[in-house]
């Protein structure tokens, strides 16, 4: 059986997984797609998929790499023109911009008080204290993935509960 024929059943049978894993580490769906087109590329230029002991695990390694690959080839951002015409930008200072900024910081709070308290106090060492992942592993004596996945899931749950 070649390579191309158990692509095919591995995108049949995992293509929605892949997508779903590419899409929690890339935001655009026209990334999302392209990441997943490469790895299927990469995979049709693997000697021998039949050897593989664990079809999908090495379906989401071959993905993982080519998104670090991804990130890696991203442009910088580039600085903003400092002559740049800001007759256009709102005054954040105004009543409405602060009542709305009043308005989103209580939606925080509340949605907040719904997440788990080692999320949360994850979230609040990261977001408000600034402290980066190892720091935060350290004192809470986790290792930094845990302190990632309780990241992620706390930044999914507040932004569902803000768009509900």
């Amino acid at each position: 059986m070649s390579n191309r024929i158990l692509l095919i059943g591995w995108r049949k049978r995992w293509n929605r997984s892949l997508l779903r894993f590419i899409g929690r580490r890339v935001r655009t769906s026209v990334d999302i797609e392209d990441i997943a087109q490469e790895t299927y590329l990469r995979l049709l230029r693997t000697r021998d998929l039949r050897d593989i002991g664990n079809p999908q695990g090495y379906l989401l390694r071959v993905a993982a790499h080519v998104v670090a690959e991804w990130w890696d080839r991203r442009p910088p951002f580039e600085k903003l023109d400092e002559e740049l015409d800001e007759s256009f930008l709102i005054d954040e200072r105004t009543p409405e911009c602060e009542l709305d900024a009043n308005l989103t910081q209580a939606g925080l709070n509340r949605a907040l008080e719904n997440v788990p308290a080692l999320t949360r106090t994850i979230l609040l060492l990261k977001y408000r204290e600034n402290y980066p992942c190892r720091q935060i592993a350290r004192e809470l004596e986790l290792t930094e993935r845990q302190v990632r996945r309780h990241l992620t899931r706390g930044v999914e749950s507040l932004r569902g509960a803000m768009l509900d």
